[in-house]
């Protein structure tokens, strides 16, 4: 089982700078208009609110902040000035020869070939950079691009790549911690839902209870 927590235990990553990608927001955005249980209203109750509550420093860069939508950007705006900040790349590229060099090695990896300038994969490429120049944890969510590129950089190797199994386990415990197992059937559908792929790439259980029983020694 390859995760980040045998690295760094859950607890201690929740008081730990992290980058939040915009994935995290849009879990379920091609069910929503079809399936009431995918709406945002219900994501943001399973497990973005519990995000928001458990990490204490949390960064957005102002580049996935910009792609936000309405009601996203409502609940980042919330916690604004408490345990969210927004930061820039101010002028740092071509100013800064090592923030240059990593934001250009990641911009030319085969998997991610971005140009300055254009919008496909904008905010992933500087939150990357930011991260990696400050060296700081990374939530990418369901964007198998960027945990396959950060293992092969090694402008990125000392980054943990958090994918969307720990949100779903941060959900867990959070709820777990107030005694309330109401969200667990629906935990339980989203991890066989939109974590097929990490499972495949990172050896995970085939089920949210199972990889619960397997993460207890990294809570």
């Amino acid at each position: 089982m390859f995760t980040p927590l045998s690295k760094i235990a859950l607890h201690d990553l929740w008081n730990r700078p992290i980058l939040f990608d915009a994935n995290i927001f849009m879990m379920g955005i091609n069910e929503r208009s079809s399936d009431a249980n995918y709406s945002f209203k219900n994501m943001k109750r399973l497990y973005i609110l519990p995000l928001f509550e458990s990490f204490t420093d949390i960064y957005i860069h102002n580049e996935v902040y910009k792609e936000l939508d309405d009601e996203a950007r409502a609940i980042v705006d919330t916690y604004k000035g408490k345990n969210v900040t927004i930061v820039e790349e101010g002028n740092l590229y071509g100013r800064d020869p090592l923030y240059t060099i990593i934001f250009n090695n990641i911009a030319s990896h085969e998997l991610v070939q971005y140009r300055r300038c254009d919008s496909k994969n904008r905010g992933e490429v500087y939150s990357l950079a930011y991260a990696a120049y400050h060296n700081m944890n990374y939530f990418c969510s369901g964007d198998a691009m960027v945990d396959n590129a950060a293992r092969e950089l090694e402008d990125l190797k000392n980054i943990n790549i958090l994918t969307f199994d720990i949100v779903l386990l941060n959900a867990y415990v959070y709820y777990a911690r107030r005694k309330d197992n109401s969200n667990s059937k629906a935990l339980k559908a989203l991890y066989k839902r939109y974590c097929a792929d990490v499972i495949k790439r990172h050896g995970l259980p085939q089920t949210l209870g199972e990889y619960i029983r397997a993460s207890q020694i990294y809570l």
